[in-house]
């Protein structure tokens, strides 16, 4: 259970007998183990699985929204739409990789992915080999963006970083400042 996320609370359950026969219950600081069966950030194998999983969405990504701004991609007909489909698609991908926003960007990268799809089934006229390895390319990418959208980032990412466990001390009673705020990593 070293994994296991502690919560402080304060409970009112001790009293104090004064001289003048007046009692005044006192709230004690005690721990609280909130038992999980996941985190959201897990580290270890998982988290390098999911490490894994965003690099190999992430350079797919990537490769897609870049292929839309070869010169041999664009042509007179190519419209603004496609543009602003592969700047969207090498944002998502430069998200994935950093772990920012992993399951915003995981969703949009499987929508922009069936974007990207239906694109160049319309407006490309690629032979038969090459239509088959972007198509899977493309329904690789779409499936690795919906787990990464629906599992998270992992504990090796920078929404690990920036929205970690914490920690909440109360105070005694006594309070000399701000309450304290502790980050677990």
């Amino acid at each position: 259970m070293a994994d296991t996320p502690r919560f402080a609370c304060l409970r009112g359950d001790r009293t104090r007998k004064f001289d003048s026969g007046a009692l005044l219950a006192e709230p004690a600081l005690e721990e609280a183990v909130v038992v999980s069966s996941h985190s959201k950030f897990p580290a270890g194998s998982v988290g390098v699985a999911l490490f894994l999983l965003r690099l190999a969405d992430g350079f797919g990504l990537a490769s897609e929204g870049i292929h839309l701004f070869t010169p041999a991609a664009m042509t007179a007909e190519t419209t603004g739409g496609a543009v602003l489909l592969g700047v969207a698609l090498v944002t998502t991908a430069i998200m994935l990789l950093l772990g920012l926003r992993t399951m915003l960007a995981g969703g949009g990268a499987a929508v922009f992915t069936a974007g990207s799809a239906a694109y160049i089934a319309q407006q490309r006229n690629l032979p038969g080999a090459d239509a088959d390895a972007w198509y899977l390319l493309l329904t690789l990418v779409l499936v690795l963006s919906s787990a990464l959208a629906l599992t998270g980032p992992g504990g090796y990412s920078l929404d690990a970083r920036l929205s970690g466990w914490r920690k909440i001390t109360l105070p005694s009673g006594k309070s000399h400042g701000p309450d304290l705020w502790e980050t677990f990593s």
